[in-house]
């Protein structure tokens, strides 16, 4: 029985632990500033929010709801040709305070969790940037992590 790796059964309880490493947030904030699929996430997220936001509220001051519309449709597609605020982002994760960093962290392994990443999948940094990478290959997984990203920003 020594040889019987000592595995949690409660995972939940595992994943709050690893949560609250700092190994692991710097491992993830590691994973976004090297990922190139993230940063396509987060470079269409923002621009799409920005420009098309600012299109809406100028052509809505300007004409009313048609115009609200008109400028939404507008500044998403300028929006789609325009800047890259991913490190910027970065730079506000990395500064993020203790209680916001692990519940980020509790929000990325929640998002890798349901994706279908097991505890085993996770348990050692090496496994955990495996993990990061190989699901960041879905585009639901990709937006999960960068809304919690966004979610872990906010007040």
């Amino acid at each position: 029985m020594d040889d019987i790796p000592n595995i949690p059964t409660d995972e939940s309880s595992a994943y709050d632990r690893y949560s609250s490493n700092e190994a692991y947030y710097t491992e993830l904030m590691s994973f976004l500033s090297e990922s190139n699929s993230m940063r396509d996430t987060a470079k269409s997220a923002v621009k799409q929010s920005l420009y098309a936001a600012s299109g809406a509220f100028t052509g809505s001051f300007i004409a009313g709801p048609v115009g609200g519309l008109i400028g939404g449709i507008t500044g998403s597609i300028i929006g789609y040709a325009k800047s890259d605020n991913f490190d910027g982002a970065i730079v506000a994760l990395t500064k993020l305070e203790a209680s916001r960093q692990k519940r980020l962290m509790s929000e990325v392994l929640s998002v890798l969790k349901q994706a279908g990443a097991s505890y085993q999948r996770i348990q050692d940094i090496g496994a955990f940037r495996d993990t990061l990478y190989r699901f960041a290959e879905q585009e639901s997984v990709r937006n999960g992590i960068w809304n919690a990203c966004l979610h872990s920003t906010r007040s």
